[in-house]
């Protein structure tokens, strides 16, 4: 179940790489929504052929996050039978005395109704109303973020802040970096983490090679998640966000597509 968890992160990785790049850096480089566009048509065809978008982001995503779940339970089992639980208090005890989640699987909690609500508004509803997604581009997102700038920019924001700190933290994770994912008291209890008589763990003071060494991970994790989130807002809210409303027919269609979007259609497409 672990090798799943890891390695169904590989092809969202890949997807994440490519979308990236749509959606920060070549905006950031045209400067332009109509420009920008014509690159995320040349992309497209790459991770939204037909039976591929679900190979590399649905299954490994659903992939991921279920067997998270899963890893978690098994873990809060295996620690019930080894303090011999057996009522449902007595487990509940055990658990809330147990690890705390990292912030790795925090962030990851917090993503889930965030992708679900994009997939939901590009992919999902365009799907039932139009028949598919080739209507919806960045002059799509440009309209949304028109339509409610603070509630749009808001969710944006969110959604690419927290998705990249998830990816890169994912990433040192895999690396063997967890020490500078977890909290205080998710720390093993045993070997160089064993709780000192000052409240900390061996090794852990500052000046010690293992403080340095898990500060500058602390502080590499930290450095690439923060550039990739600012590159992220500064091409998709300083460029496509500031597009504005589209025009003519165009701008129809996707007042209908976003008025289709449950509980944002409303505050969205709000009824004339």
């Amino acid at each position: 179940m672990s090798a799943v968890q890891k390695y169904s992160t590989y092809p969202p990785t890949v997807f994440l790489g490519l979308h990236f790049t749509n959606t920060a850096l070549i905006p950031l480089a045209t400067r332009s929504v109509s420009e920008s566009e014509t690159f995320l048509l040349l992309t497209r065809p790459i991770y939204q052929a037909p039976g591929l978008e679900p190979l590399i982001v649905y299954l490994p995503i659903l992939a991921h996050v279920t067997s998270g779940v899963i890893l978690r339970y098994l873990r809060q089992s295996r620690r019930a039978r080894q303090f011999g639980a057996e009522t449902r208090e007595q487990r509940k005890a055990i658990k809330s005395t147990g690890r705390p989640a990292s912030v790795q699987a925090m962030l990851g909690y917090a993503m889930i109704p965030l992708i679900g609500s994009h997939i939901l508004a590009n992919r999902l509803v365009p799907l039932y109303v139009d028949g598919g997604s080739s209507g919806v581009g960045l002059g799509y997102v440009a309209h949304g973020i028109a339509r409610s700038p603070w509630l749009m920019g808001a969710w944006y924001a969110a959604l690419t802040g927290i998705g990249v700190w998830h990816f890169v933290g994912g990433w040192a994770w895999w690396f063997g970096w967890r020490e500078v994912l977890v909290t205080k008291r998710a720390a093993p209890s045993h070997g160089s983490s064993a709780s000192g008589a000052n409240g900390g763990y061996l090794g852990s003071q500052k000046g010690t090679e293992l403080y340095q060494r898990k500060q500058r991970r602390r502080w590499i994790v930290n450095g690439t998640s923060l550039v990739g989130t600012a590159l992220w807002l500064a091409g998709g809210l300083g460029i496509i966000g500031t597009g504005g409303l589209g025009v003519g027919w165009e701008a129809k269609g996707w007042d209908a597509l976003y008025s289709q979007v449950p509980l944002l259609g409303g505050l969205l497409v709000p009824d004339k």
